[in-house]
């Protein structure tokens, strides 16, 4: 892996071309993806099957020769192991059955174990094994603040008020569920890297339901958790962490800390003054809009071109979109993109 584009640019390595890859680029935009999901009623199911997740994970290796490909899976894994009863049924968002309503809940929820995992890291083994050689695999887990709020709100939602209501009326239960979370998290990402993970990635992908204050204490300080387990682990003590923080209400650098090697950057962020900001002491990710990829060519290159040349003296730049890629995109103007980042 000496020779990853992608792993040099999260040591701060200078490249004379940026290593790309995205959010979300195995997936519903790609025909070859639809093919293979008609055989699954329920998402989950899929994301059980190594052999699938394997093949669903160099689709888009296969297609654009990215530079990194990351674990076919979910970010709700952790919850469904703790028996909260998610499904994914066709056209919906996740819903659990057994969300946590009260207290109670968090004192009732079964322990962790990793065994009810097992399937997440035997796809991890089967990646890593049809991968071509030198492509390195990220690895991932949804931030404990992400996880607690899809748990507690039992699915997505746009103003989560049912977990804010239980933020406000059970804080102390809360912080309960995220240290449970935090554990989790840190011995999830511990089995992927014992299976063959490159790097990590933690998405806070709630991160602008919270103003300021609540970041700090419902979200980062939790993260902080994850990745300082993480740093003090011999296994993990030498991976990369990659942190996305969805739109915080906290200016980037306040939220930046030791034991992360790279930001991503979501699609609202400036690019230019955060890496003024950084200073080059953390590789930065990020972070075209994906809506981009619905114009025409001609924007797609300018925009794309733009990123390049702001980031172009960064040591550790890594193209990517802001967020994860939509299905209603083109694939042949996500190669547009990567022409413009290559050319």
């Amino acid at each position: 892996m000496k020779d990853s584009k992608f792993l040099k640019a999260l040591n701060r390595q200078p490249n004379s071309i940026p290593p790309v890859w995205f959010m979300r680029q195995a997936g519903r935009y790609l025909p070859e993806y639809q093919k293979i999901r008609k055989n699954y009623s329920n998402f989950l199911d899929m994301c059980k099957q190594p052999h699938t997740c394997a093949e669903l994970a160099l689709q888009p290796i296969n297609r654009f020769d990215l530079d990194a490909s990351i674990l076919f899976s979910d970010i709700l894994t952790i919850p469904d192991a703790l028996d909260l009863g998610l499904a994914f049924q066709e056209g919906e968002g996740p819903k659990f059955s057994n969300p946590i309503s009260s207290p109670q809940d968090i004192k009732k929820l079964i322990p962790f174990d990793l065994e009810n995992l097992n399937y997440v890291f035997k796809a991890v083994e089967e990646t890593k094994k049809q991968l071509p050689e030198g492509i390195p695999l990220i690895g991932f887990c949804g931030s404990p603040w992400t996880l607690a709020a899809y748990s507690i709100e039992g699915g997505g939602s746009k103003d989560f008020k049912k977990t804010k209501s239980f933020m406000m009326e059970h804080p102390d239960s809360i912080q309960e569920f995220l240290e449970i979370l935090s554990q989790a998290c840190y011995e999830y990402l511990r089995q992927q890297v014992l299976s063959g993970v490159n790097a990590l990635q933690i998405f806070d992908s709630w991160a602008d339901l919270l103003s300021s204050d609540e970041l700090e204490k419902f979200s980062l300080q939790h993260t902080r958790t994850v990745t300082k387990l993480l740093k003090a682990d011999p296994v993990t003590a030498n991976i990369p962490i990659i942190l996305f923080e969805k739109s915080p209400n906290k200016k980037l650098k306040e939220i930046l800390f030791q034991d992360i090697s790279c930001i991503s950057l979501h699609w609202q962020e400036d690019i230019k003054s955060v890496s003024q900001d950084l200073n080059s002491q953390y590789a930065i990710q990020g972070n075209l809009d994906p809506k981009v990829l619905l114009k025409s060519d001609e924007l797609i290159w300018k925009e794309t071109q733009k990123i390049c040349n702001i980031m172009h003296d960064y040591p550790g730049f890594i193209f990517n979109l802001g967020h994860g890629i939509t299905p209603n995109i083109n694939p042949n103007k996500v190669q547009i993109m990567i022409d413009a980042i290559r050319q």
